[in-house]
């Protein structure tokens, strides 16, 4: 990472960093290792596990030593952020699968992050797997996809957008890179459009209201 920032002559102030506290980054002297290739590392975030509590009291320990400036968890929910020492108040950001099939990791994800504060970003937005049908290969997507001129890639990520969500996303090349950014530039989805995908959940688990909806 420090030799792609290097080579790409983009000023280290205009990079945000954002790493997982998890193997091989799980201890204070690896993460010295890193802020000295990196300097300072913008967000810290801590895998949902059994027992986070340790943990995140190191980070907070961390953080007041100057060595991290914001911390953040990786599908959580809500509720178990409230569990978190002194009631999870340092969370500034929070990471979940979040698809037009699923929205969230609970029904009352989203709403309460939202309620605290909380910056919220959608991981898997594109594949959501294990399921068949990539959410960019849906249908109801491509059909909003013709009518606005762009990829369902595109779409989906202008929705997120919409939703006020951060969006994260993995691609190897720089035209899937390209791709994705270009989002920025789509045009506004139509109210009705925005509830239709919103709405494919429903589609995807015909199921009464529980976990897994928005």
């Amino acid at each position: 990472v420090s030799q792609a920032i290097r080579l790409s002559q983009v000023p280290r102030v205009e990079v945000f960093i954002s790493l997982i506290w998890e193997p091989p980054l799980d201890s204070a002297a690896k993460l010295q290792s890193i802020r000295e290739e990196l300097g300072v590392i913008d967000l810290m975030v801590l895998p949902r596990s059994p027992e986070p509590d340790r943990v995140w009291r190191h980070l907070e320990r961390l953080k007041a030593k100057g060595l991290l400036k914001a911390l953040g968890v990786k599908d959580f929910k809500a509720e178990e952020v409230e569990f978190l020492p002194h009631g999870g108040a340092a969370v500034e950001y929070a990471l979940c699968a979040f698809t037009p099939y699923r929205h969230g990791p609970s029904r009352s994800t989203w709403r309460r992050f939202g309620q605290r504060s909380i910056a919220l970003a959608a991981t898997g937005l594109l594949s959501d797997s294990p399921r068949p049908l990539r959410p960019r290969e849906d249908p109801h997507v491509l059909a909003i996809a013709r009518r606005v001129g762009k990829t369902g890639a595109q779409v989906l990520l202008r929705w997120a957008l919409q939703l006020g969500l951060a969006v994260t996303f993995h691609a190897e090349r720089p035209r899937h890179v390209a791709e994705n950014l270009a989002a920025l530039d789509a045009p506004e989805l139509a109210l009705a459009e925005l509830q239709l995908l919103s709405g494919l959940a429903t589609l995807a688990e015909p199921l009464p209201p529980g976990d897994g909806f928005a």
